[in-house]
């Protein structure tokens, strides 16, 4: 899933599990957020094999570009701003996998990816059954969903 959709259910996990645990300490409602917004990094990676998430990036395309340059570049800085103030933390955990792998991992230390290898071990166990859409343009309409839903339990909340 793109970084915006990772922003979007991390601060949903956050709101709801505010709700749900009103009288616990904030030092403990952090700790039990931040480690729900890595595992719900977890869960739209695994589901993203149903997404428009090309195995290599194709920037000759004019879809490929335009897709991630609106939803997955521009609307991620929205969501950031938007949400910073009271979500910056949260939105930091949701992507953290993806921080430690692609962008501290490969660039810096020249090693392959740490946490993903484990992410695709649970999708092949757990989600084998999901079917494989990530070369098909059209699935983005699958995360579409995904983040509209979540972000509808956003506003509600």
């Amino acid at each position: 899933m793109q970084m915006s959709t990772h922003f979007l259910i991390g601060i949903l996990v956050a709101k709801l599990f505010r709700i749900l645990t009103p009288t616990l300490p904030i030092a403990a409602q952090i700790i039990f957020i931040a480690i729900l917004a890595v595992i719900s990094h977890y869960l739209l990676d695994c589901i993203a094999i149903s997404t428009y998430h090309p195995y290599k990036a194709h920037w000759d395309d004019t879809f490929f570009k335009i897709f991630h340059i609106v939803y997955a570049f521009a609307l991620s800085g929205f969501i950031f701003i938007w949400f910073f103030k009271d979500y910056w933390w949260v939105m930091l955990f949701s992507i953290l996998p993806d921080i430690i792998d692609w962008y501290i991992l490969r660039p810096i230390f020249h090693k392959g990816p740490l946490v993903h290898p484990s992410i695709d071990k649970v999708r092949d166990t757990i989600f084998s059954w999901l079917p494989d859409f990530k070369e098909k343009k059209w699935a983005v309409i699958n995360e579409f969903i995904v983040a509209g839903a979540v972000g509808i339990g956003i506003i509600f909340l």
